[in-house]
């Protein structure tokens, strides 16, 4: 029995210095792990050093720029921003320039050409995010530009009209507009995110005709001003890019397990399908909020500090992911509105009836028992 007592001893010292010992290394390694490049904060489940990110969620820090600028992977698509909570990557995305021949397959005819946008990794986790990015067309060639899917199914299209030059050998004349509705400049939606399109160009007639100037962009809605276009050369916009921490989708089985990636113990399992991909990413629980793929990364949410955003007018009492409002004492109503708490009428008057009640009290019970207890201490010999 001794002897087993000391090996239990012994298995269990050295369970005890090896759990110090991997949270020493893991805190080691979370230490070791860049938290910004330039001037953008860095989380998982993006990282640079390995070990410090999810797969497909390298990033790389350039320091060879002043800042430093921050890419996706290897280096080919400049990081503008990440939102962990809103799971987008805002990402630089260049213009497409539109020259005559460039690209063309040779089973392609000579009145249309194909491009290609791209850079990001196929099959994901980062595509374009849909209804978020406009498909972008500035040209006065009078041209029909399709947007293609990485399965050539057509995405959308738009076409660019000019009414003819002033004169003989003079350009084009784009309107002063700030709209892109069709004249010198086209727009459309982009309801299906893929990681690349093709973008085939349809002038009417030869390729010569087409203006060398036209460009195409794949942008952020409301992130560019069409008329600085029109005369500014602007070789990259913005692009918000959605992803997915996982291509599986959230099982719907009880009792609910965590999902894959969703690390925070406050944290849920959010289904995501952009037509094109589909899986899974995670979100902070209804009143936390921060990094559902950290341990203990969703806090919970003082809602009491800010009281006015939950339309808190009476006392507010903060809970674990939500929060409580009632009338003060002696008030009654709702509490959810500006003035909604109202004076109970009877409170100063139930306030005189309590006092009353306690005196008389005192004088029933508390005072005889006083004059008893001196006529005690008087018949007493001393």
């Amino acid at each position: 029995m001794e002897r087993l007592a000391s090996s239990r001893g012994v298995v269990f010292t050295v369970a005890v210095v090896a759990a110090l010992l991997l949270q020493t290394f893991g805190a080691a390694a979370a230490a070791n792990c860049s938290a910004r490049c330039g001037g953008i904060s860095i989380s998982y489940p993006f990282g640079i050093e390995a070990g410090c990110y999810h797969d497909g969620f390298n990033l790389t820090c350039d320091h060879s720029y002043r800042p430093p600028k921050l890419f996706l992977g290897d280096g080919t698509v400049e990081v503008l921003e990440i939102s962990i909570p809103g799971g987008t990557v805002r990402v630089n995305s260049s213009s497409v320039a539109l020259l005559p021949g460039a690209g063309a397959p040779s089973s392609v005819n000579s009145t249309s050409k194909y491009h290609t946008w791209g850079g990001l990794r196929r099959g994901g986790p980062f595509f374009v995010s849909p209804e978020k990015n406009k498909f972008l067309v500035l040209s006065c060639s009078n041209v029909q530009v399709l947007l293609l899917a990485e399965d050539n199914s057509t995405v959308n299209a738009c076409s660019t009209y000019c009414p003819p030059a002033p004169g003989k050998g003079q350009p084009y004349q784009f309107p002063l507009n700030k709209e892109c509705s069709g004249t010198g400049c086209c727009s459309a939606a982009i309801p299906k995110g893929y990681t690349s399109y093709s973008i085939q160009v349809q002038p009417p007639g030869n390729v010569s005709e087409f203006d060398a100037d036209s460009s195409v962009y794949i942008a952020e809605e409301g992130s560019y001003n069409v008329t600085r276009l029109i005369f500014e050369t602007v070789p990259t916009l913005p692009v918000l890019l959605d992803w997915v921490i996982s291509n599986s989708t959230c099982s719907n089985k009880l009792p609910a397990t965590p999902a894959s990636g969703c690390r925070s113990s406050s944290s849920s399992c959010q289904n995501y399908t952009s037509f094109a991909y589909s899986g899974h990413r995670c979100g902070c629980s209804a009143g936390y909020q921060g990094n559902p793929y950290v341990m203990s990364g969703c806090r919970d949410v003082d809602e009491c500090a800010h009281w006015e955003l939950h339309s808190c007018y009476g006392t507010c009492i903060n809970t674990p992911g939500a929060f409580r409002c009632q009338c003060p004492d002696g008030t009654y109503g709702n509490p959810s509105m500006e003035g909604g708490c109202i004076k109970n009428k009877n409170s100063s008057q139930g306030n005189s009836h309590c006092t009353s009640l306690i005196t008389l009290c005192i004088r029933i019970i508390i005072t005889p028992y006083i004059q008893m207890t001196f006529s005690n201490l008087k018949s007493m010999p001393f």
